[in-house]
């Protein structure tokens, strides 16, 4: 249960302890080189690690809105699309993945150092972005919420004492229509400040419904956020923010296998109805010695409701009707030493209450006596509520030349709990009050080498965990809990900066040997549970590139390859040896490579090519149940000059055919979006 006496404690701990400390925002990536020697991804520059940063104009470029689509573009990441904007997503980073409804993340996201909740409530689409910062592996020693298996940092614009902001517009194919616009400037100079924005969008869906005459994936979106800057003296900053966003949307993406993919014959529209609100209060402090941060967060996320047809055709009385919300608190402080010392530290402290609650009904027609049928109807309620502490920190000493040392350790403790009361087909079913205590140690070595200015070699390993918890989608208690996940990663990395700069290349090998790998299994329609296989590997490596062929032309790219399979995996329901198989919603490779270039007078161009390959979305290895790999064209033409610009683009220009997710219960899938055209303005002042 929420505990509000000990979380107001530690809220008042922010302005009461003493400052000493780190901010992680404007100078852990004063730049978007994630190729430069030393990585320079932050203040912890001397830490060996993967990292990649993507400027606001490049999302913008790419028309990149969401953490989905920067997937596209990291080696070795990927995030799955149920057609609910985040939620049942699985994302995978170097084989590493979260469970879809109840498990912790592994790929953890923060948007302006508040981290975000699990999988299905990280629905931040890109709103005035700096830049977007991608760290590959474990992160347990730089962030407060633990990144099993990465992060993804939002950093957003910030006011200087000049007036400033953007508006802008884009419409495209299905009807498609997005406004955005922000406004950021000085209330009072040097001393306090205001940004203000929101943006709108809806389209038309993809799919057709020739039995009601319907597309039933429309989608619609409309968010507003403020922040207060308030600067009382020399290095300190304040900021009071607030955000919302609520999501009208139809049914999901989805259906038959065995059909057209973009036709379905629901009697049902469906609707997935999003909402989702955050505040926070962000303390930092910086003088010569040190630098500290304080973030107290609140969010708040539901769906209410998902309705939807469990057999996607004509026929009435199968569908389910899903509510679900979440509460998360959390507490973070960090702590750093400042500039370029011999010695460099960091230490962090971070709590949260997690409150997640939930309805399901399902409605059946079940075969009767004298081939009739009557109406039948199941239903689940459930809570999960957790508590989350964990003390983290790293030091470096750079004092030998050339050589580098590092030394990491994560202290972590999670209380869960699972209430759940159900209806079954053969009437109320016993009720599951379980709860279960997880605590890790998680240690990390690191070693680098320059080998000269321009060329840096790295080796890291250490021990990382995720916790385990309960499903609340299943009857049987025994199935009901699992365990947690242990991870030894290790990582073997190359930096390289060639021909006066214009060229950097990054290149890294990585391993993972995995204990209880947690699997999701859908058993029937909405019941699903989370299973261990005892042992798994994951291995593979990441190639990326930035090339200045020219001063107008730019070549970008990467490479990522990884293996994950079971290497020791007794099927717990039935059975049946699994071992050998690979682990689901991990493709087996990605690649990207774009090409852009721009003339002196303001018009520019852009063609990329996305490929991601062959991913499997059962444990089981079902043929059935697979994407056999597919390659997506884009490609953007314009003219930007003093503010203004206008472009015109296209993604999948190819007409590809691809599924993004695929359901094994429902035998059905999520078609991946066809191809769309549009127009974009914006002005900028």
């Amino acid at each position: 249960m929420m505990k509000p006496s000990l979380f107001g404690t530690l809220t008042l701990c922010a302005f009461a302890f003493p400052v000493i400390g780190q901010e992680i925002d404007d100078a852990v990536l004063d730049t978007l080189d994630p190729y430069t020697v030393y990585g320079e991804v932050s203040d912890y520059q001397a830490w060996p690690l993967s990292a990649s940063a993507v400027s606001g104009e490049a999302l913008e470029a790419g028309n990149r809105q969401d953490q989905r689509d920067i997937a596209a573009v990291i080696p070795n990441m990927a995030q799955t699309d149920s057609g609910l904007r985040s939620y049942g997503d699985v994302a995978s980073m170097r084989g590493l993945t979260n469970t879809p409804f109840f498990g912790s993340p592994s790929v953890v996201q923060y948007v302006d150092d508040v981290a975000m909740g699990n999988i299905f409530s990280q629905t931040t689409q890109f709103h005035a972005v700096e830049r977007v910062e991608v760290f590959r592996g474990p992160q347990g020693w730089l962030f407060g919420r633990n990144p099993y298996g990465g992060a993804v940092n939002v950093i957003s614009k910030s006011p200087t004492n000049v007036w400033e902001g953007s508006f802008s517009a884009d419409y495209g194919s299905y009807e498609s229509f997005m406004g955005d616009g922000y406004v950021m400037g000085p209330l009072v100079q040097d001393k306090l400040y205001i940004k203000l924005g929101g943006s709108f969008s809806k389209r038309n869906g993809y799919l057709y419904n020739p039995t009601l005459g319907t597309h039933p994936d429309d989608q619609q979106h409309t968010s507003g956020a403020g922040t207060i800057y308030w600067r009382p003296g020399p290095g300190w900053e304040v900021r009071l923010s607030a955000s919302v966003d609520e999501f009208d949307d139809g049914a999901p993406r989805l259906n038959s296998l065995d059909g057209d993919p973009y036709e379905v014959t629901s009697n049902l529209h469906g609707e997935s109805n999003q909402r989702a609100n955050t505040q926070s209060i962000r303390v930092t402090y910086e003088n010569d010695d040190y630098k500290f941060l304080s973030v107290t967060a609140r969010r708040d996320w539901e769906i209410d409701p998902y309705a939807f047809d469990l057999d996607l055709g004509p026929f009435p009385g199968n569908d389910s009707v899903i509510l679900q919300d979440q509460e998360l608190l959390s507490q973070e402080f960090r702590w750093s030493s400042v500039g370029e010392q011999d010695w460099q530290w960091t230490l962090g402290a971070y709590a949260s209450l997690t409150d997640i609650a939930g309805n399901t009904s399902r409605n059946f027609l079940a075969p009767g006596p004298g081939g009739m049928f009557f109406p039948l109807t199941t239903t689940t309620d459930y809570s999960l509520d957790e508590e989350n502490y964990a003390v983290f920190g790293q030091m470096s000493y750079e004092g030998f030349d050339r050589w580098g040392f590092h030394a990491g350790l994560r202290l972590e403790r999670y209380e869960k709990e699972l209430k759940r009361d159900a209806f079954g087909v053969r009437g109320p079913v016993p009720s599951i009050e379980d709860s279960e205590n997880f605590f890790f140690v998680s240690p990390r070595l690191g070693i680098d080498y320059e080998i000269d200015d321009t060329s840096l070699v790295y080796l890291s390993t250490g021990l990382t965990f995720k916790p385990g918890g309960f499903s609340a989608f299943v009857d049987d208690p025994s199935i009901a809990e699992y365990d947690e996940e242990r991870s030894w990663t290790t990582e073997l990395g190359w930096k390289k900066s060639w021909f006066d700069d214009n060229l950097r290349t990054n290149v890294a090998v990585f391993y993972n040997k995995i204990r209880d790998y947690q699997v999701e299994r859908s058993l029937v329609a909405t019941d699903y549970a989370v299973l261990n296989a005892e042992r798994a590997d994951s291995y593979g490596a990441e190639f990326e590139l930035r090339a200045n062929v020219t001063d107008n032309f730019t070549i970008e790219g990467s490479v990522g390859v990884v293996r994950t399979e079971f290497d020791r995996f007794t099927d717990p329901i039935s059975g049946a040896d699994l071992s050998g198989n690979r682990a689901p919603f991990v493709p087996d490779m990605d690649a990207s490579i774009a090409a852009v270039y721009r003339l002196p007078s303001g018009f520019f161009g852009r063609v990329e090519v996305v490929h991601q390959g062959e991913t499997f979305f059962s444990d089981l290895n079902n043929d059935d149940f697979r994407e056999g790999g597919y390659t997506l064209l884009n490609a953007s033409v314009g003219y930007e000059s003093d503010g203004f610009l206008i472009s015109v683009y296209g993604q999948n220009l190819t007409e590809e055919v691809y599924y993004q997710n695929i359901s094994p219960d429902l035998r059905a899938g999520n078609v991946g979006a066809p191809m769309v055209m549009g127009i974009r303005c914006r002005y900028s002042f």
